[in-house]
């Protein structure tokens, strides 16, 4: 029998441990592996002389990779970050949050996958194409130099906008970090077979701490901003203006990531009355290490109303714009119609920091007395180290209300805290 035009074909081998079978007219093996479970390969040919005897030869191979403690199945690296990130994608969707290490209960935020899905590109490049199993010490410690020259090796041209050629060493140590996480996923899933797993990791040399506006400097900050703000009179230039303003304001009282800021909506805010009668704002954010609610300082309370004043006033003209049939209006990245913080076009903000750039280059404060560069981020730390200097609240609670942990407050922020503040945890 040819095989060739019998879509019922069937046959065992091995004494039933190899079942050949036709799908579509080609010819597919299931080999028995143990445990009642099995292993489904294309043969891809339609002529079953072939067939049995490609059949046939995978079910040896199986059986030596099964005496030698060698996976059973070899995986591309290419092909574990597809069942990776399609766990995390599922996570994301379903939404929820659950403390604890395993996989099948966590949530995996936006902002986090965006992550994994930014660092898997340098890993499917760099050692997409090899087989998991072959992943050791010295692949993981040559990507170190590999990426180091990634963007050095890539036409000017082609380099993207907000690329950053030289990547610093806490990034490096993330993305190594990240090829580990992979490489214990697909060993879970016993793609490695009984190979060990690898253990570098690079490390950064140093701790290097973002640039905290000091007081005087987050004066002048406000200052310039708002003298730039009074010299524009068109009212969209304006808004972008006054947006940068209030943007900065929220960030410096709050202490929220950049990311986490943009991902914002009305609907996440509630408002409430605390102890001192005073009314402020409360935040449920979805970030970087999951669910948390934001707590506003009370005196930025107005500035976040000031906020919703102004969405409030501009709506009009931002749904005028969008149903217009004359006007283009990129509502990609509008997946909601409720952002706190919104482009003059109604869409959420994706970056604010050429604005804020330039304001610090017309004040001249574009870097802090150590020669850092100022960022957007240096208002979370600005926000730490003051939360910090009042001693007012507990190192626990602000790290709680910045979505980090007391380790790392302590590592970048603990040299800002006073003397009585330090005294003060110390005393219990």
């Amino acid at each position: 029998m040819s095989g060739n035009d019998d879509e019922s074909y069937e046959e065992k081998l091995e004494g039933g441990k190899v079942h050949l079978f036709q799908r579509n007219g080609i010819f597919q093996a299931r080999i028995y592996k143990g445990d009642r479970r099995y292993i489904y390969k294309s043969l891809k040919t339609r002529d079953v002389t072939q067939a049995r005897k490609a059949a046939i030869r995978l079910f040896f191979e199986l059986e030596f990779r099964k005496e030698q403690n060698l996976p059973l199945q070899t995986k591309r690296l290419d092909d574990v970050i597809d069942e990776y990130i399609k766990l995390r994608q599922t996570q994301h969707d379903r939404g929820g949050y659950k403390r604890g290490k395993s996989q099948r209960g966590q949530h995996t935020s936006a902002h986090m996958l965006r992550q994994i899905k930014r660092v898997s590109k340098f890993w499917r490049e760099y050692a997409g194409k090899l087989a998991v199993d072959r992943i050791d010490n010295a692949v993981l410690a040559d990507y170190v130099p590999w990426r180091r020259e990634y963007y050095h090796r890539m036409p000017a041209d082609e380099i993207p906008l907000n690329a950053k050629p030289n990547p610093a060493d806490k990034t490096l140590e993330w993305e190594t970090t990240f090829a580990l996480t992979l490489l214990k996923f697909a060993h879970e899933r016993g793609y490695r077979g009984a190979k060990p797993l690898p253990t570098f990791r690079h490390k950064a040399s140093r701790t290097v701490t973002r640039p905290a506006f000091n007081l005087v400097e987050y004066r002048r900050l406000i200052s310039a901003m708002r003298r730039w703000m009074h010299e524009e009179k068109d009212p969209k230039r304006r808004y972008t203006r006054e947006l940068l303003r209030d943007y900065v304001l929220f960030l410096a009282n709050t202490g929220m990531r950049v990311g986490e800021a943009n991902n914002l909506r009305e609907s996440d805010i509630s408002t409430f009355t605390d102890d001192m009668d005073r009314k402020n704002y409360a935040f449920d954010v979805d970030g970087k290490t999951g669910k948390r609610i934001v707590i506003l300082r009370a005196a930025a309370a107005r500035w976040v109303e000031r906020t919703l004043q102004r969405n409030e006033r501009w709506k009009p003209v931002w749904e005028a714009e969008a149903a217009s049939e004359r006007k283009h209006v990129n509502r990609k990245s509008a997946e909601h119609d409720d952002w706190l913080f919104r482009m003059p076009d109604g869409n959420k903000v994706i970056t604010l920091i050429d604005q804020f750039k330039k304001v610090l280059k017309r004040e001249g404060l574009t870097h802090s007395t150590d020669g850092e560069p100022f960022t957007l981020y240096s208002l979370r730390h600005f926000y730490a180290v003051q939360m910090l200097r009042n001693g007012k609240v507990g190192v626990f609670d602000v790290a709680r209300n910045m979505g980090t942990s007391v380790q790392i407050i302590e590592q970048y922020y603990g040299k800002h805290a006073t003397p009585k503040e330090l005294a003060t945890r110390l005393g219990g």
